[in-house]
């Protein structure tokens, strides 16, 4: 009985050290969250603003990761969840890297990157991809964040590396998360509470996310609903809507704007080309709207050593309708300007193919003038992008 008795003590406290010992990994672990403690500091224009432009995070949420930079484009201030979307802005619009800041983890106040000491690698679960990164102003703080959470201290140039070396894996490990658990659940709330959608209307994921929100498009719904309905819209039904536009501008994955320089096919309202064709050879350029494919069809060496772009060598250029989707000719088309919807860089030469349509919508979209292509003038991409 005695030895009964010491055999279930022994036991017991075998039981109780592991369980003190599982508390304690626990707690070193536990204790550090990406939420903003105060109000957050959201710098983007528009009602979009609280929502990250690429992954459409909630960017209070990811507030202790999160970086602000300037697209190289148009100068316009983006704010990101994390390093990774900042890495794949970096690659599909390019930034302004003089000017990069990041979100210090002790102060919650954004800093200059090249100032910050960043812990990679620590045993934090991240909201997006499999690596967490981290930011300090001052290196005692991200030791003591190392010390507590795992990882090491790296400088800007080095975790940045990391996050471009991982970004396809990350996003092909959080596609997979999101085709099991989001894309059901965003799929769900879109037939129960949703009308009919255009997800071609948005320039951003953002965007779709604010409208759900402030505009209401599917009624009243919980903010943790609202996530998984975009990435199922954006991600999903937004890829399906395209394939239904028959005799759509078709841009490939790889076409990035000679212009721009961002990807065209992300923006399939405002797709535009010009082809060429040079002996037996042809060739086209596709932009991300008309604004862009102007600027290279007056100049387009101006955009680098493009010698077989020449006005002369032109077989055809092509426009998408603002309307139909559908491809016009863009000689033929009728452009308006000066309206209150704007595409990818901004204000735009918006495309229809007939004078009614134009008429309609230089109306309702409060448009100040009806062009041809022949009235467009040299300097008027220039004068949009300054208004």
């Amino acid at each position: 009985m005695w030895y009964n008795s010491c055999k279930k003590t022994e036991k017991t406290m075998k039981y109780q050290i592991f369980t003190l010992l599982l508390i304690a990994t626990v707690n070193l672990f536990a204790g550090f969250s990406t939420k903003a403690t105060s109000t957050p500091q959201l710098l983007q224009s528009g009602i979009e603003k609280e929502y990250s432009p690429l992954f459409g995070k909630k960017l209070a949420d990811s507030y202790k990761t999160s970086y602000i930079a300037k697209l190289k484009t148009n100068g316009r201030l983006r704010q990101y969840c994390c390093i990774d979307e900042l890495a794949l802005d970096m690659q599909e619009y390019g930034i302004d890297n003089k000017d990069i800041k990041v979100i210090d983890a002790e102060t919650e106040k954004f800093i200059p990157v090249q100032n910050a000491y960043f812990v990679i690698k620590s045993k934090i679960k991240p909201n997006y991809g499999k690596n967490f990164t981290v930011a300090f102003e001052k290196e005692q703080n991200a030791k003591k964040f190392s010390k507590k959470f795992g990882g090491q201290t790296v400088d800007f140039k080095t975790a940045l590396a990391l996050a471009q070396k991982n970004l396809k894996s990350n996003i092909r490990y959080m596609n997979k998360i999101y085709k099991k658990k989001l894309y059901p659940m965003g799929k769900k709330i879109y037939k129960k509470k949703c009308k009919e959608i255009d997800v071609t209307d948005y320039i951003e994921i953002n965007e779709l996310e604010a409208d759900i929100k402030y505009n209401k498009i599917c009624g009243n719904l919980r903010e943790k609903y609202i996530e998984p309905l975009a990435l199922y819209l954006w991600n999903v039904k937004r890829k399906g809507d395209l394939g239904e536009v028959e005799g759509r501008v078709i841009v490939k994955e790889d076409e990035k704007c000679p212009v721009c320089g961002m990807f065209t096919y992300k923006y399939p309202r405002w797709a535009a080309q010009i082809f060429y064709k040079h002996g037996s050879h042809e060739h086209h350029f596709s932009f991300d709207g008309v604004k862009d494919m102007m600027k290279f069809y007056f100049n387009p060496m101006k955009w680098g050593k493009y010698d077989n772009a020449k006005r002369e060598l032109i077989t055809k250029m092509l426009v998408t309708d603002y309307y139909s989707q559908k491809a016009l000719d863009a000689r033929n088309a009728y452009y308006v300007i000066g309206s209150n919807i704007y595409g990818p860089m901004g204000h735009e030469l918006i495309p229809f193919a007939t004078l009614e349509e134009a008429q309609n919508f230089k109306k309702d979209h409060r448009g100040e003038k009806i062009l041809k292509f022949d009235e467009i003038k040299e300097s008027l991409p220039y004068e949009l992008d300054n208004r």
